[in-house]
């Protein structure tokens, strides 16, 4: 249990009967499996036990996590609820009449709270895109637009993975308590637990609530010991025992019989039951986001693991870290073996690009092969951007990506990482920040990797012998309007 907002307290992992050649596996496994791991903490009886950063990404960085985001909302509700703001069982359009549109489908008369709070609206696909596009069309607001996508279900009858279910939670908090998500849970969560970083992207001027927020790997291991507890944190029981138990345990089946017809079989740790924005797993429960995001709970081992990543391979990741981590935790260990791994995690570091040392400059013309459009997306990589020009500097290069209404300069290092900013579209918001580092190959052409570092995602630049050049991400975002639709709104 933890004893105040400081820093969790640390430990070696023989001492809290943890095996860390067990680490060492995991750390192995994911590479050979090419799953790009960005942090990795490991909790054992309230103790860090393992921490690493594979540079350039580090301890101080926040990150996006994306469908983490939805834990503290789902974090935000309970203490709504506990406060008398609303009750699971409120009918989710009393709150708003004034987004329920002319005609709403009846079945909305009958979604409650806990349908918003457990994917079971009763749609049987995602609506943020039919929602999002409806809303952009008519100029209204996300919400209101939510409410005029019919449910082909009763709510409660069907799970689907949905967006924009959440995004309505978040903002009945706000409406309820006349404050923000991140203004309401300064004092309740962030505060306590000492998470003074986080940042929140916003829809119609409110936080996303699905997604958007960013904060440290430490900030998110806080989050999964405070659930781990039962909502405790030191001598203060921040989130009610009772709320903590209904969030991680199964509200909505979603197994493929209990899914819309028709959808792909998703892997079986997603097919365990659905809480309030908590998963179950064939082991413990969990909170994930894409590319790799997680805070993973075992109440068995008293253990909490988190990951920040990029990746696609979601199921795999968590594979190997219940393959490795979990024998790992049956009292085995010795001090040669954690001495052995403290220095394995406190040397990791991604691979600089490939560099034969030639040297490289000139200015073409960029191409962006159109990506997969969907919500906030523009389906190009950086729109605007249409030139690169690189330049040789004493440390690298200079990068200038410049098109319509666009000029963006980043150092780009060689052998190194260098830092630098994608500016802000706006004012309100912070630039966007990069680390980045390039090279050329043996035949002549140069290559770069831009790492939006307070995400999980990398700009790959790459300039053929001949002229023709390539701006793509590694993976694309879940939103695509570039870069510069990453920019935060300034903390106050």
């Amino acid at each position: 249990m933890t004893t105040s907002s400081a820093p969790l307290p640390r430990s070696t992992p023989s001492a809290q009967g943890v095996d860390a050649a067990g680490v060492e596996r995991l750390l192995d496994a994911a590479a050979e499996r090419g799953i790009e791991l960005h942090s990795l903490m490991v909790l054992r009886h309230g103790s860090v036990i393992a921490e690493g950063w594979w540079a350039p990404y580090t301890a101080e960085q926040p990150n996006l996590v994306y469908s983490l985001s939805k834990t503290f909302t789902s974090a935000a509700a309970g203490f709504a609820v506990a406060e008398g703001l609303f009750s699971l069982d409120d009918r989710m359009v009393d709150h708003f009449p004034d987004l329920v549109p002319e005609g709403i489908d009846d079945k909305y008369r009958r979604y409650l709270v806990r349908h918003a709070l457990s994917m079971s609206s009763g749609h049987e696909q995602e609506t943020l895109d039919r929602a999002t596009a409806e809303a952009d069309s008519r100029g209204g607001d996300l919400l209101a637009s939510f409410f005029a996508v019919p449910p082909e279900h009763e709510p409660g009858s069907v799970f689907t993975y949905n967006q924009p279910t959440i995004y309505g939670v978040g903002r009945l908090v706000g409406r309820t308590s006349e404050q923000g998500l991140l203004e309401y849970l300064r004092p309740r969560l962030l505060e306590p637990l000492g998470i003074d970083e986080a940042q929140w992207m916003l829809i119609d001027g409110f936080e996303m609530g699905f997604s958007g927020i960013h904060v440290r790997t430490e900030s998110l291991a806080k989050t999964g010991q405070l659930m781990l507890d039962r909502g405790r944190w030191g001598d203060r029981q921040l989130l009610d025992e009772e709320w903590v138990d209904a969030a991680t345990r199964v509200q909505t089946p979603n197994d493929t019989a209990d899914r819309a017809p028709g959808g792909a079989v998703e892997p079986v740790d997603w097919r365990q039951g659905y809480g309030f924005q908590y998963w179950r797993s064939r082991h413990g429960y969990r909170g994930d986001g894409a590319f790799g995001q997680f805070v993973i709970i075992w109440p068995e081992e008293d253990a909490v693991i988190v990951t920040t990543a990029e990746t696609v391979d979601m199921a795999g990741l968590l594979e190997e870290i219940t393959t490795h981590l979990r024998p790992a935790m049956s009292g085995a260990g010795t001090e040669a073996a954690d001495d052995a791994l403290g220095e394995r995690l406190a040397g990791l570091a991604l691979p600089l690009p490939e560099d034969t040392g030639a040297d490289f400059s000139g200015a073409v013309h960029l191409a962006q092969e159109p990506g997969e459009v969907g919500p906030f997306s523009s389906g190009v990589a950086a729109p605007g951007v249409e030139r690169a020009e690189v330049v040789a500097a004493r440390r690298g290069w200079t990068l200038r990506l410049s098109g319509d209404g666009i000029d963006v300069t980043l150092p780009v290092g060689r052998g190194r990482w260098l830092a630098g900013e994608w500016p802000a579209p706006a004012d309100g918001l912070d630039a966007v920040p990069f680390r980045s580092a390039g090279g050329t190959g043996t035949d002549g052409s140069w290559h770069a990797e831009l790492r939006m570092i307070q995400t999980p995602h990398t700009l790959r630049v790459d300039i053929d012998p001949g002229g023709e050049a390539r701006l793509a991400w590694r993976y694309p975002p879940l939103r695509g309007d570039g870069p510069a639709g990453h920019a935060l709104p300034t903390r106050p």
